[in-house]
């Protein structure tokens, strides 16, 4: 951070995050999980756009119901 910047933002790294990033992506670059996910793109993704297209749904959030 520069000595006379008029912000006080800090950058900080979350190494566990990072962690678990590079492992997701190892995983995701798999030829056989490739072939999985991509299919997800094709039959799950869609109909959740279009959901949320149809009946105005901007956000969705499931925090208040009980589980």
């Amino acid at each position: 951070m520069k000595p006379n910047s008029k912000s006080n933002k800090k950058i900080m790294k979350n190494y566990n995050w990072e962690y678990f990033k590079a492992q997701i992506n190892q995983k995701l670059s798999e030829p056989e999980t490739k072939k999985i996910y991509s299919q997800r793109k094709i039959d799950v993704e869609p109909v959740f756009g279009f959901m949320k297209a149809i009946l105005g749904f901007t956000r969705m959030s499931v925090s208040s119901r009980n589980k």
